[in-house]
């Protein structure tokens, strides 16, 4: 078991490390590791069922990790391979809802690239898969995905309803324990808020999807969680100047603007060019040093 943890400790520090700098760094590192080491792991006697359960669930962890870094650095056929190798190692340890974590993730990444067509299958899927095993805050960020997925294919009345049924848990606080699987990717409710966001953004609904980024911006840490913060900023931004309010998105991009232009990610590049197109004013106003060239 001790082997377990340390390999547990290790995706804890690459994890910290993905947050504050981006995918791009340290991706090679926990792919190394992965195929190496850990794979060895997993080929070793256990001294029990439950060390074996354990090992296979930290592997599904890691792949997952290794997936998401892929992603955060553009590379979604190689994120996919990651995150189905994850789901394969999750399903072998019989983690209760951890492969309908995986499913999540799986749906999602679809409609975040437009390549959405399995999306709410996968989405409901992993509510299905998740149904009696995690809490109430837990299952939100299910139906939230679902919610997302549907409004991403153009089915308006599904997203709504789906947001409705979260409707009591899309708030800051948390009620209920998340396993460890959960809790380290979203160990607030703002991924929950973000998610629903993004959905009220797809359905058109401009009003809603600003108050639930903003919401999420209040929720993540910008110190341990510098990445998603400042997107979330920046995303809040963009939806307050297609609603005309330009002096408060520039109030908002302005102090995200050096975190975005200190994490190696291409998602933040792709924010950072929308941000330019939009108000090349503000990007004037900052010297070369403070912003990367897109």
């Amino acid at each position: 078991m001790a082997e377990v943890e340390a390999v547990k400790g290790v995706t804890d520090a690459f994890l910290r490390l993905d947050e504050v700098r981006g995918g791009n760094v340290g991706r090679s590192a926990v792919a190394e590791f992965l195929a190496t080491d850990v794979a060895a792991l997993l080929r070793s006697r256990f001294a029990s069922a439950e060390v074996r359960r354990q090992a296979f669930s930290a592997a599904a962890e890691l792949a997952y990790l290794a997936g998401f870094k892929a992603h955060d650095a553009g590379q979604d056929g190689l994120s996919q391979r990651y995150f189905l190798s994850a789901l394969r190692l999750a399903e072998e340890s019989a983690m209760p809802g951890q492969d309908a974590f995986v499913y999540r993730i799986l749906a999602l990444q679809g409609t975040d690239i437009r390549r959405g067509k399995f999306s709410v299958a996968l989405a409901e899927q992993s509510v299905m898969r998740a149904s009696g095993k995690v809490g109430p805050d837990a299952m939100a960020l299910f139906t939230v995905a679902v919610a997302r997925c549907h409004a991403e294919s153009g089915r308006k009345d599904e997203a709504i309803a789906a947001l409705h049924r979260a409707e009591p848990y899309i708030s800051a606080e948390m009620t209920s324990e998340q396993p460890r699987w959960i809790s380290m990717w979203c160990p607030n409710k703002a991924t929950v808020v973000d998610q629903t966001a993004k959905a009220f953004l797809a359905v058109g609904e401009l009003a809603a999807a600003e108050c639930h980024y903003e919401l999420g911006t209040s929720i993540w840490d910008p110190q341990s969680h510098a990445r998603v913060y400042a997107l979330t900023a920046a995303e809040t931004g963009l939806v307050r100047w297609r609603m005309g309010n330009h002096e408060d998105a520039l109030s908002m991009w302005r102090p995200a603007l050096p975190i975005l232009h200190a994490v190696s990610s291409a998602r933040t590049s792709k924010v950072l060019k929308k941000m330019r197109t939009t108000a090349p004013e503000l990007f004037a106003e900052c010297g070369p040093s403070d912003v990367p060239s897109i």
